[in-house]
């Protein structure tokens, strides 16, 4: 099975769906939860954390290094 993530402009949403909705789909959700504990974890390190350290996003997804499943 292949997987397609779109990132879909808002004033665009409308149209993507009529268009999207000719097709057969398949809408997955991904659903997680937090446990107290990782929430305690997360307000410790956000109450410690220097703005100065943080990346955009953009720049961190440039350091992630991933293995390949293959």
């Amino acid at each position: 099975m292949t997987q397609i993530t779109l990132n879909i402009p808002d004033d665009e949403l409308s149209f993507f769906m009529q268009l999207i909705e000719k097709f057969n789909y398949e809408t997955v959700i991904n659903e997680f939860s937090v446990t107290e504990e990782m929430k305690s974890l997360l307000d410790e390190r956000r109450s410690t954390s220097k703005a100065d350290d943080f990346l955009p996003w953009n720049e961190a997804k440039k350091q992630l290094r991933f293995k390949s499943g293959k």
